[in-house]
């Protein structure tokens, strides 16, 4: 998760806030600007910045705590012997496949519904390289009959 940009956004205030601060000490230099009036705009923007800090804390507080419970569930699949199973699978491609979704980038793995994943049982090899059976005689064309008996070619 992109969480960087996040404390990128929160350092710029807080820079802000900090050439704010500068500004109001310079012109404490003023003779016209009464002290009071100082002091309550300094008071001002301390208290703002803490309030957008602290705000900000708490907010990401709970998403590091939701990451770091997630994550240790994955760390310790991971660390596993057994082997994972489908829905194990699924559990850790599921967030990958929608980052690269938000990202733009096509997808690794598709996600069937399970409404069209029909259980088939499994079927023989058919043999791909040969057009004829065993004994010789061409397969006959999906669906179309052949007018020789099968024991003809015997």
């Amino acid at each position: 998760m992109e969480k960087a940009h996040l404390y990128e956004a929160l350092y710029l205030v807080n820079h802000g806030i900090d050439e704010a601060v500068r500004g109001v000490q310079r012109l404490k230099k003023s003779p016209k600007l009464l002290m009071e009036t100082y002091h309550k705009s300094m008071a001002g923007l301390e208290r703002r910045r803490s309030r957008i800090n602290l705000q900000f804390m708490l907010e990401m507080r709970k998403l590091e705590e939701d990451d770091e419970s997630r994550f240790e569930e994955e760390y310790n699949v991971w660390l596993s012997d057994e082997p994972l199973t489908n829905d194990e699978i699924c559990q850790l491609m599921r967030p990958v496949e929608r980052e690269r979704k938000l990202e733009g980038r096509p997808p690794l793995v598709q996600f069937l519904p399970q409404s069209k994943c029909p259980k088939k049982a499994p079927q023989k090899a058919e043999r791909v390289h040969s057009s004829r059976k065993v004994n010789g005689s061409p397969t006959p064309a999906s669906g179309v009959k052949s007018t020789m008996p099968e024991d003809a070619h015997r």
